[in-house]
């Protein structure tokens, strides 16, 4: 291959076949740059990549937000200084024009009782007679209580939770990386129900995904969000922000840091890496963040740090 020679898409394709081969997976990355590339042959742009082209890029649509346009910044600076190694031609675009590429938005903290009306809801689900109900209520449930990404919990094949071990494998999720997770009893006992039933109903099916439709076939997330919504408007929530199925995770980093501050547990930065290991965290300022997600446990956690600090007979971490 000659980087001279290549075409913006060539190029594209080489860099994620190399990333991905880092065991990076890169969809959201891989679409973006597909948009560059659009944009280039849009603009008739040939040549090696350009700062001008990547700012007028970045900038589409003109309406969007400035965390929009940075976080597409961000990606093509990725980019270009990967393919400029190969290609001293290719020009780096300047960092932080439009401000972080990274923000969190607001999210939602269920209670225990909103957990338990959107089970609830999901037991009615037509048809009631399918096994749909038990689908979506063990899916959210186990989203609940694991706090698995929505993603890793679809891609879960039957094989992957083992009852007798009382663990459940999660494989390749972000950067190829797997990891095994002790269950609760109640979690194995869920799982082996929802499991026994699915066999019942689709003795027949190849697929080895341990959430089907009602054909079926693989749960789709799509499906999930959708069927999830709905119920949303059902229950009548109105909170803001939305309440989301991404939130369940939330919800169970923060009720197990909770948990542990009201418990007076010891070892906290030890709990916390442990957590980081369990939600598959990549780095561990990703765990801290809840620390400040909820009032009660930004209060929980400034008093243990204050106790410590001063000495004053509170529990050292």
């Amino acid at each position: 291959m000659n980087p001279h020679t290549c075409t913006l898409t060539q190029a594209v394709h080489y860099y994620l076949d190399q990333r991905r081969q880092w065991g990076f997976a890169l969809q959201a990355e891989a679409r973006v740059l597909r948009q560059l590339v659009r944009y280039a042959w849009e603009q008739k742009h040939t040549g090696p990549l350009t700062t001008q082209l990547v700012l007028g890029w970045a900038q589409q649509p003109v309406s969007a937000a400035p965390h929009w346009w940075a976080r597409r910044l961000a990606i093509a600076r990725r980019f270009a200084r990967f393919w400029k190694v190969l290609d001293p031609r290719t020009e780096m675009p300047p960092s932080g024009l439009f401000g972080p590429a990274c923000s969190r938005g607001p999210v939602h903290l269920y209670t225990r009782e909103q957990i338990a009306q959107v089970l609830q809801a999901a037991g009615t689900l037509e048809p009631v007679e399918s096994l749909r109900p038990l689908a979506f209520q063990t899916l959210w449930g186990l989203l609940a209580c694991t706090g698995l990404r929505v993603g890793e919990a679809l891609r879960l094949q039957f094989e992957d939770f083992d009852p007798g071990a009382a663990t459940l494998t999660v494989r390749r999720s972000k950067c190829g990386r797997s990891r095994c997770l002790p269950l609760h009893a109640t979690t194995v006992a869920a799982l082996k129900t929802y499991r026994e039933r699915r066999q019942q109903y689709f003795p027949w099916t190849s697929h080895r995904h341990l959430f089907l439709s009602l054909t079926g076939r693989p749960l789709a997330r799509s499906q999930a969000e959708e069927t999830f919504r709905t119920l949303r408007a059902q229950l009548g929530w109105s909170y803001i922000p939305q309440p989301r199925l991404y939130d369940l995770r939330h919800h169970f980093a923060v009720e197990r840091l909770l948990d542990w501050y009201r418990q007076g547990q010891t070892q906290m930065e030890q709990r916390i890496h442990a957590l980081a290991t369990y939600l598959g965290h990549r780095q561990i300022r990703h765990t801290y963040w809840y620390l400040s997600a909820a009032p009660e446990l930004l209060a929980l956690a400034s008093a243990r740090a204050a106790a410590a600090t001063a000495g004053a007979g509170g529990l050292h971490d």
